[in-house]
């Protein structure tokens, strides 16, 4: 008659070592990669935040310098849409401004950037952009009695962030809204056409939508375009 065995035998004991000691080993392994993960992540977020911000920050403060220049005519706006040199009359219009002194941002290596028109030009694959030029380059008068510049080369880009992936346009309240009309907020993803001719309408703000996918970050800022909307009437559109 065979006895029972009690315990195990030195081969079994060691091969479940064997195995503890790899679940061990996977266990720590995974803990070390979420500590690490967890520890470089704030970091990557911040710096992806304070970018956005600085774009946020940079696009208001160039847009409250915009004034008017030399060639500007009665009643024009300080913001305006019009198509840079070398757009088609199918290309809708950019975001333009004109600022006296541009920032260091804006390099010209054939002098100081200054007398500066410029563009806010959204492109989902590149990023955003501001295509601008200086009223210092050779110009020309277009069908429209504005200047442009006589060479599409001289069309300079600068380059804000590759992280751009969307802009939306804000209007607040229609055309024919007056002072005491109830006004509605209305979100498009294209700019509206005016019921005055055949142009489209400058909007109150613009959304841009900043993500990095690699990291699964996204970041939204709004940007005063028309001017500024009085306090207390209207929540801005989220």
């Amino acid at each position: 008659m065979k006895s029972r065995r009690n315990g195990f035998t030195l081969v079994e004991v060691l091969l479940a070592l064997s195995i503890g000691s790899l679940v061990l080993v996977a266990a720590t392994a995974l803990l070390i990669t979420i500590a690490q993960s967890w520890a470089n992540r704030p970091a990557t977020r911040d710096a992806f935040l304070s970018h956005v911000n600085g774009v946020s920050n940079f696009l208001t403060i160039i847009l409250e310098e915009a004034s008017f220049s030399i060639t500007s005519k009665t009643g024009d706006p300080l913001v305006d849409l019009k198509r840079p040199t070398g757009f088609s009359s199918t290309d809708d219009p950019l975001i333009h401004f004109f600022v006296k002194e541009a920032p260091p941002l804006f390099y010209n290596p054939h002098g100081p950037a200054v007398r500066l028109h410029a563009f806010i030009y959204p492109d989902e694959d590149e990023g955003l952009s501001i295509l601008w030029f200086s009223e210092l380059n050779e110009l020309e008068k277009n069908k429209e009695g504005g200047i442009e510049l006589a060479e599409e080369d001289d069309l300079r880009k600068t380059l804000l962030s590759p992280f751009f992936k969307e802009m939306y346009y804000c209007y607040y309240g229609s055309e024919d809204d007056g002072k005491d009309d109830i006004k509605e907020w209305e979100i498009s993803e294209q700019l509206l056409e005016s019921d005055k001719g055949e142009k489209f309408r400058l909007p109150t703000q613009i959304k841009l939508v900043f993500r990095w996918e690699e990291e699964d970050l996204e970041k939204t800022i709004t940007i005063a375009i028309d001017k500024p909307i009085p306090s207390g009437i209207e929540e801005e559109p989220k």
